[in-house]
């Protein structure tokens, strides 16, 4: 009879291995045949999976169509443990084989864990074990380097499987909350990424706020306690009653009361909702109110069972002590097997196992093919398409932030007019109080030296009359910036010189003004130049009358097809000025947003709910629009009005070009920060390509000026075609129709879609 058995049993196990694949299942679970064809296998502690299914047994969550009934063992009526009867043993969470890897670090190594669905599981280990690495896996927010995992019945981010989205609640480690918002703020801006109704969120924003004792709805979360803001936390995670919830350390800070009343809640919501959690604690012994705990260390999961069982199995009286056994066994065995292996290998065969010797399920790898699911093409297009309720959210999002700092936005709006007031008062007019020697020998007080000087602009030069010898040892002192010297004879010799037509070389030696300069300073060289010409020019007209035209030079300067003959250097700067500010100013609003997101963990908070990078990028881009739009306005008013500078041209078009400007700044913006982690270096990212783009772009130099290798790539840069389009607009009155126009608005357009889908696809890449 004991051969016949035995043979049973034998048969019985070579069909089961040809079934699954695997012998693994046969030591990890107990195995018994009952009368009537009815399988049962045995957990630790003598827990029971009873399957009705032709005397063979599958694991629950290798074979979910199976309707089981699991039951969680019996405690003491002190604690508040879920004692569930699960309608079906489908898993919420099933990890197979999962490896993630941050370079040649691996942080889950193999991982293989099953969530079981409408219980609570939970999650110990410690720091550094890899728990939130893990978590950040389930909800989709990073991709595995190898392995599956399935959620609620699909791979996360699967087409049109709202996880990441409503199904999932996910409250993260970090407290991931912005610090303007008021609580009702941040419960309505979620409500509004998942959907809800207005009612559905007044509901559940008033039924939070009085369960998680929280303060006035109004009251800012800057202004909260860490408890306060970590149940804040906890209430965006429950608000719109999520079929899975995952919660990261949801207890730390908390006061016992309202720790045990939130573990109360647990209880209910998973016993009337059918809701699965899974829960990371560092408290070990609360999570002996959990249905199933999972101890993690070093990227792999120890042991996963009820509680007691595992307590029971290493004969402990806590958790903690549980716990702390099986860090010591794999401690032990270093690399020559997993703590896992040993710990299956060194149990007694199943025949010879009592109910009351059985071990908690202990997970081990398995050989089962990743499951395949396809979506159909139009549930693929709705997932890639935007969410405009999502957008809006997120633009709702960041006005209130400009609103609640008024000074930061006050000195967003000033800050382009103070630049562009600098720019055109500093920069291109003529220099004052320009010190210049002026050495006259001539004595008489009618001579022609006098008058001459006397039609210098008093206003750029000063003149200090001294001797031959003083002015030169001034000059070589740097105390002037040039000498003007008078022969004792100049103006009998400039009359010679004017009246007849053959003089000799010594009167037009004498007939001449000699002028000396420092040409160190070029700027003030030219213009005491031009306006020594100037006053020449004056002299002649004043002295020669109808006749000066004798004395003109052969070359006539007719009147300026385009600009005046007035046009100063602040006039060519000011459009390109303009660009410049508004880009770099739109680079500066955005180029720390996702920096400053990413490190709180509001950016991984937004994913999970659903949002994506293309509409995280469009709101920002909305958002910011607001801003520079203002700034363009400004800025077109004191250029316009108070600088007079001229327009000629169509000024939409001049708004369009500098709006469009505006945008790429802002989409450049967006991928220093979607591309960077870390202020500083986004900072320095931002500033180092200012001076560069300023110099090559011909904004404050003409582009020919540029020698040819480096004029190459100056005409590729966003703002040189632009600048010399903006010109066009305003100073010739060009339009659309000509080449340097429209050239501009499509380079401009050109960087401007490269930049929005660089950043996005950083962005998809990083999430």
């Amino acid at each position: 009879m004991a051969g016949n058995n035995s043979e049973g049993a034998l048969k019985e196990s070579t069909e089961m291995e040809e079934q699954i694949g695997s012998v693994a299942w046969l030591t990890r679970i107990g195995y018994q045949k009952k009368a009537g064809g009815q399988g049962v296998g045995y957990l630790g502690g003598g827990n029971k999976i009873t399957c009705a299914a032709s005397a063979r047994l599958l694991p629950a969550f290798m074979n979910p169509a199976h309707r089981c009934t699991c039951r969680a063992p019996n405690t003491e009526s002190g604690t508040m443990k879920a004692d569930l009867e699960a309608q079906n043993c489908s898993s919420a969470i099933h990890c197979h084989d999962v490896c993630r890897s941050y370079g040649k670090l691996k942080v889950l190594n193999n991982l293989n864990l099953t969530v079981p669905q409408g219980q609570i599981y939970g999650l110990l280990g410690p720091s550094g074990c890899g728990k939130t690495t893990l978590l950040k896996c389930i909800v989709g927010t990073l991709k595995i380097s190898h392995g599956h995992i399935t959620v609620l019945g699909k791979p996360p981010a699967f087409p049109g499987h709202e996880v990441p989205g409503r199904m999932v609640g996910y409250m993260p480690q970090d407290l991931a909350l912005y610090n303007e918002f008021t609580i009702c703020n941040t419960l309505w801006f979620f409500g509004r990424i998942h959907g809800l109704s207005s009612k559905e969120t007044e509901a559940r924003v008033n039924f939070l706020i009085n369960f998680l004792d929280l303060p006035q709805k109004n009251s800012l979360v800057r202004n909260l306690s860490g408890g306060q803001r970590r149940r804040v936390s906890l209430g965006a995670a429950l608000l719109q009653n999520p079929q899975l919830l995952i919660l990261d350390e949801p207890t730390v800070g908390v006061d016992p009361v309202l720790r045990a009343k939130i573990w109360q809640h647990l209880v209910e919501i998973v016993r009337e909702g059918q809701v699965s959690v899974i829960i990371t604690t560092h408290y070990i012994e609360e999570a002996r109110q959990a249905n199933t705990v999972g101890l993690m260390r070093n990227g792999q999961l120890l042991a996963e069972g009820p509680p007691d069982a595992v307590m029971k199995q290493h004969n402990a009286l806590t958790l903690e002590s549980a716990f702390l056994q099986l860090c010591e066994d794999s401690d032990q065995l270093g690399s020559k097997q997993s703590p896992q292996g040993r710990l299956l290998d060194s149990r007694p065969s199943p025949d010879n196992m009592s109910d009351e010797s059985r071990e908690p399920i202990l997970r081990k790898s398995l050989t089962e093919e990743m499951p395949k699911f396809k979506a159909d093409w139009k549930v693929r297009a709705r997932h890639v398409i935007p969410k405009w309720r999502n957008i809006a959210a997120l633009m709702i999002k960041t006005m209130v932030r400009m609103k609640r700092m008024p000074g930061s936005l006050c000195f967003q709006f000033l800050l382009p007019v103070i630049q562009i007031c600098l720019m055109c008062l500093c920069i291109g007019g003529d220099p004052k109080g320009i010190d210049v020697a002026v050495v006259n020998n001539e004595s008489g007080s009618s001579s022609y030296s006098r008058s001459l000087l006397s039609f210098l602009d008093n206003t750029s030069i000063n003149q200090v009359a001294l001797s031959h010898s003083e002015a030169f040892a001034g000059i070589h002192n740097g105390e002037y910036w040039g000498i003007i010297e008078f022969g004792e004879n100049f103006t009998s010799y400039l009359t010679k010189r004017m009246l007849q037509p053959r003089v000799s070389r010594d009167v037009v030696e004498g007939g001449s003004v000699h002028v000396w300069l420092d040409l160190t300073n070029r700027q003030i060289g030219i213009m005491l130049q031009k306006k020594l010409h100037e006053a020449f020019e004056a002299f002649i007209e004043t002295k020669l009358g109808s006749l000066s035209y004798m004395v003109d030079i052969p070359i006539k300067f007719e009147e300026p097809i385009y600009g005046s003959k007035n046009t100063d250097f602040t006039t060519f700067v000011t459009p390109g000025a303009v660009l410049s500010i508004t880009f770099y100013l739109a680079v500066g609003l955005t180029a720390l947003s996702f920096v400053l997101e990413r490190k709180e963990g509001l950016l991984d908070r937004c994913w999970v709910a659903g949002v994506s990078s293309l509409e995280t990028m469009l709101a920002h881009l909305f958002s910011q629009l607001f801003v520079i739009s203002v700034q363009i306005i400004l800025l077109l008013i004191f250029i316009l009005l108070v600088f007079k500078i001229p327009n000629e041209g169509s000024l939409v078009l001049v708004i369009a070009l500098i709006v469009l400007q505006g945008v790429t700044g802002i989409s450049f913006g967006l991928v220093i920060s979607s591309a960077i982690d870390d202020e500083q270096s986004a900072n320095q990212a931002a500033l180092g390509i200012f001076y560069p783009n300023l110099i090559l772009s011909g904004i404050i130099w003409p582009v020919e000026c540029i020698p040819y290798p480096l004029r190459y790539l100056s005409m590729v840069l966003p703002q040189t075609y632009a600048s010399e389009a903006l010109r066009c607009i305003m100073y010739r009155g060009w339009g659309l129709t000509r080449m340097m126009v429209w050239r501009g608005f499509a380079v401009t357009l050109g960087w401007n879609t490269f930049f929005i889908m660089l950043a996005t696809i950083i962005l998809k890449l990083r999430t």
